[in-house]
């Protein structure tokens, strides 16, 4: 979270940066143009302060979501290293099964070569029967 030297979030000060501007609206906003009409002030006057409580209701939203995710991430964070370190070593299992698949296989082909070749001239027949179905 970013904070100032007083401790408080930036969306906080942001809050009171906009409470502090609308007390002091309405008399700048009449002293500062004295060309319009008083309807066209009053008009500008009602729009910037809809704008205003939008802006502070977008920066209360945004500070609950803010402390939503503050509370949330190390929880996720935690569930995501969990569920890392489980791929890690399903991979490492599968990495092992199949290292001792292939040390069969090359058993079996030294020590039966002659029933190794014909299981492998079958298997291939089978994959490609197969392709042929489709």
């Amino acid at each position: 979270m970013n904070t100032d030297g007083a401790g408080k979030s930036c969306t906080t000060n942001n809050t009171n940066k906009l409470n502090k501007g609308s007390k002091t609206a309405d008399t700048e906003l009449s002293t500062a143009v004295p060309g319009l009409p008083a309807l066209e002030l009053s008009k500008t006057l009602t729009s910037q302060q809809k704008q205003l409580e939008i802006y502070r209701g977008l920066l209360e939203t945004l500070a609950a979501s803010e402390q939503e995710s503050a509370a949330i991430y190390p929880e996720l964070s935690k569930s995501l290293l969990g569920h890392v370190g489980a791929l890690n070593r399903l991979k490492d299992d599968l990495h092992d099964v199949f290292a001792r698949i292939r040390a069969l296989k090359l058993q079996f082909q030294s020590e039966y070569p002659d029933v190794f070749d014909y299981v492998q001239s079958l298997h291939v027949k089978e994959l490609d029967d197969d392709d042929d179905n489709d």
